[in-house]
């Protein structure tokens, strides 16, 4: 045979020998996250030729990242937020036609109910009133005559020198009299009000948000001038869920956070509207603040909690530990240094509460847990069954 096939047919041979040695060498033991090689548990069987051996899969977790049960409070709250407003303000307007002569106020100025605000000219407003003044005194003069008139030809017709019909013609003479007389007066009731009404009176206390008009411009009636709000009582209007508002009730107390204010302004339910929202279906509520903080202004943003109903004695537990698939709700519970899976049974939800762990949101736990027990009470990635815990 050629000397060179057999050399060939040789080193084959070599080659797959070594191969199959290799494929039935077991594999080397799998290395921990320390680099430590974990040992088999005790009992456990050795590992086979060409299998690999145990590990053992160890969490490390701390002790924030636990939560124990513990009977407690839980309190049903419906978040709360909206705009201030003033409960009163008002638009001061003109009541008469004129020249604006003078306004004695601006923009952010405190005033008092019956302030003087502003001043119309009042040159028209006087000459009117001196002549119904004199029209007064013409009628009075004019029911004087007709009185003595009347007198006389009473007087007259006792001895029966006048006739019946001079006589109802005299007391009418005096009845008109007394009529022009009554509306002399009241033109110059009229007139003395117009004249008063070129003075502008703060018809409230408060501060001024805005003007409307200038010195020199030519006013109408309800013509505006300026707007008053009395920031001392402020209210926000909020929706509240249909389904929450039979539990809400006028009266109750809420704390209210606006934002720039450092301090909470307390505030209490004044009304409810008694319909819907159109297209949210939620219901309109009213929170008045009795504000004592100047620094509280009309459209700053506010936001805060109203509490419907709370509870004693019930369990709950993190949002975050809360794990929800397929249908189905479960938490990890830790139990003989063991991670297991437990399905639980839950009712009310709040998510504005805070957790023993200051984790935002609560859900109360109505079965499958019970005071006491250990869950995993944040949400650590994807954990399985069987893991065992281990404390930081």
């Amino acid at each position: 045979m050629n000397k060179k096939l057999i050399l060939g047919l040789t080193v084959l041979v070599a080659v797959a020998a070594g191969v199959g040695w290799v494929m039935r060498r077991p594999p080397a033991p799998a290395a921990s996250a320390s680099g430590t090689v974990a040992p088999p548990a005790q009992g456990a069987p050795a590992a086979k030729p060409g299998s690999a051996p145990v590990v053992a899969t160890v969490l490390d977790v701390s002790a924030q990242e636990l939560f124990k049960l513990v009977p407690g409070e839980l309190s049903r709250q419906v978040p709360i937020t909206g705009s201030l407003r003033a409960s009163n303000q008002t638009v001061v307007k003109s009541k008469v036609a004129g020249e604006l002569v003078e306004i004695l106020v601006r923009e952010g100025s405190t005033v008092q109910a019956g302030q003087l605000l502003a001043r119309v000219d009042t040159l028209d407003f006087d000459l009117r009133l001196k002549e119904r003044e004199a029209q007064l005194r013409g009628a009075e003069a004019q029911l004087e005559q007709a009185r003595r008139t009347l007198e006389n030809n009473q007087a007259l017709l006792e001895k029966n020198f006048i006739s019946q019909s001079a006589f109802d013609a005299a007391k009418s003479a005096h009845e008109v009299a007394v009529a022009n007389l009554d509306a002399s007066k009241a033109q110059l009731a009229q007139a003395r009000k117009a004249q008063s009404d070129t003075r502008v009176i703060a018809p409230m206390s408060g501060t001024v948000a805005e003007r409307f008009a200038q010195p020199g411009e030519k006013l109408s009636p309800d013509n505006k001038i300026l707007s008053i709000v009395d920031l001392s009582r402020m209210e926000l209007e909020a929706a509240v869920p249909s389904g929450d508002i039979g539990s809400v009730r006028i009266g109750q107390e809420l704390s209210m956070t606006v934002e720039g204010i450092d301090k909470p302004i307390k505030g209490k339910v004044a009304r409810i509207s008694p319909s819907t929202q159109a297209g949210t279906r939620s219901v309109p509520i009213y929170i008045a603040l009795d504000n004592r903080d100047p620094r509280v202004r009309v459209g700053l943003f506010a936001q805060g909690n109203l509490s419907l109903d709370k509870r004693s004695g019930v369990l709950t537990i993190p949002v975050s530990a809360l794990r929800e698939q397929s249908g189905r709700s479960f938490v990890y519970l830790v139990e003989a240094d063991k991670l297991t899976e437990r399905d639980v049974k839950l009712g009310v939800r709040s998510e504005t509460e805070k957790a023993a762990n200051g984790s935002e949101g609560v859900v109360e736990v109505l079965s499958g847990l019970k005071a006491g027990d250990t869950i995993i009470g944040v949400n650590l990635g994807s954990l399985r069954p069987g893991i065992s815990i281990k404390l930081k």
